[in-house]
This record gives C-alpha cells, structure tokens and sequence, in this order.
C-alpha cells in the first residue's frame, strides 16, 4: 500500500546514507560509461546492458590501449578503483537485513556489519573516483579508437 515503506524500522539517516551511496555509485557507473564512449564511440550501446564488473572490465581494457602518459595512467588508476568499488557496491546491495547489538537494524554481508562511517565512506570513496573520471572526460581529448 502506499507509504508502506515508512513501517520499516531502519533509521532514517542509514537509509539516507544508502541511498546516496547508491546514488553515488550509479553516477560513477555512468561516468565510466562515459569514458568508455570517449574512448571508443558505440562502446555505450555494448555497455548499455552490462553489470557494473563488465564495464570496469571494459573501461580498464580500453584505458590500457590508450598512449602511454599521464591521462592515461590515471584513467587506468580510476578504472581499477572502479572495479574494487563494483565489488563493494555489489557487497552492499546485497547484504542482508538484520538487527545489530544495539538493536539498531543495519544490513550484514558475510557476518558483518555494514555501519553508517562505513556506507558513508564508501559514498565519498565512489563520489571521489566519479570526479576524477568526470575530470578526465573534461580534460583536451586524447587519441580514441
């Protein structure tokens, strides 16, 4: 029924922090998206159905055919990061509900406690690797495909 999910007992600032780290994680997807367009045009129409570990896949093997220089190493760099962080977003998706010690509910994945320092620093870590991705699709073009 409407508004049936207001009789979820989970606290309003950890649901506000997964959402916003989900948030988080769509808008770096999108920008790895992006770089793989930039590097490869058509690439997005491939991507379009794609998880999240195919287009880190794709993103780090067209970042590694790039010339060797800076721009170059960092978008590798990124793409890496980006590729632990669909690890880590995968770890948070599908955690399962629970209620911890201190009868708070919260969501485990393997034992463990996803707490709200930790979603929220997963948050910043996806939203930092989403602007240097950002910077490097507003960087002077490089060579593409």
């Amino acid at each position: 029924m409407r508004n049936d999910r207001f009789k979820l007992t989970v606290e309003p600032d950890y649901a506000s922090a997964l959402g916003l780290a989900v948030y988080a994680f769509a808008s770096l997807e999108w920008a790895a998206v992006r770089c793989c367009e930039r590097i490869e045009r058509g690439s997005i129409e491939a991507l379009s159905d794609r998880t999240a570990g195919r287009v880190a896949d794709t993103l780090r093997h067209l970042a590694a055919g790039l010339p060797a220089d800076a721009r170059q190493q960092a978008l590798e760099e990124s793409a890496a990061d980006f590729q632990a962080f669909a690890r880590a977003r995968n770890n948070l998706l599908h955690a399962k509900p629970g209620i911890n010690g201190q009868g708070r509910h919260r969501l485990f994945r393997d034992g463990d406690q996803w707490t709200l320092d930790e979603i929220n620093a997963v948050a910043d870590a996806f939203t930092e690797c989403g602007l240097r991705l950002e910077a490097w699709l507003e960087s002077p073009a490089g060579p593409t495909r």
